[in-house]
């Protein structure tokens, strides 16, 4: 059976055929763009997590890394000004852009634990602020000989007041479901 030039076009059939597909295909879309608005969201939580991480990381790397070698003289001893425990460190470095001109300042690391876990607290003169905020664990500890000519080991604390240590490093255990930390080891350049 062949159509005539009078009835050219589409059937009711077909016509109702491309309309539900049409509506199919709709349905599929509208489906589909919550979930790639909810994993561009996740995506971009992600990176902002990342962007923290190495933010910190950063800071860290430069303020302990280089930290100089200042020394006091207290009569006939000498001293390097650092100190290192296993949840705290004390230290001279020079001050961020943000702080502002001036000399070198004395920065505490403290890691205080609360109800909803463990933070690494940054204080500087008046400035305090939480560099990690909700850690399972973090721990600091210090590579270097205890003494002149013995070896150097990893230690949870750094209290040899004639020289820097070598190496500090941060762990920072995160909590199930955080993003993982990676262990940031500094190299004391003094």
């Amino acid at each position: 059976m062949t159509r005539s030039a009078a009835q050219a076009g589409f059937t009711l059939i077909e016509l109702l055929v491309s309309l539900a597909l049409l509506g199919l295909m709709i349905t599929l879309i509208g489906m589909a763009l919550p979930l790639a608005m909810t994993s561009a969201a996740r995506t971009s939580a992600l990176s902002d997590q990342i962007g923290a991480v190495q933010a910190v990381h950063h800071l860290l790397r430069r303020q302990i890394g280089e930290t100089p070698a200042f020394v006091t003289q207290d009569g006939y001893d000498r001293r390097v000004i650092f100190s290192g425990k296993p949840g705290a460190m004390r230290f001279v470095a020079n001050p961020m852009a943000a702080q502002g001109g001036g000399g070198p300042r004395m920065i505490d690391l403290h890691i205080a634990q609360t109800d909803q876990g463990a933070r690494l607290v940054y204080s500087s003169g008046d400035e305090k602020r939480d560099l990690v905020a909700d850690a399972q664990r973090i721990s600091f500890s210090y590579y270097g000989p205890r003494a002149r000519g013995s070896d150097p080991a990893w230690h949870e604390d750094w209290k040899n007041a004639a020289h820097l240590p070598s190496l500090v490093r941060i762990q920072v255990q995160s909590k199930a479901g955080k993003l993982p930390w990676p262990d940031l080891v500094i190299a004391v350049f003094a």
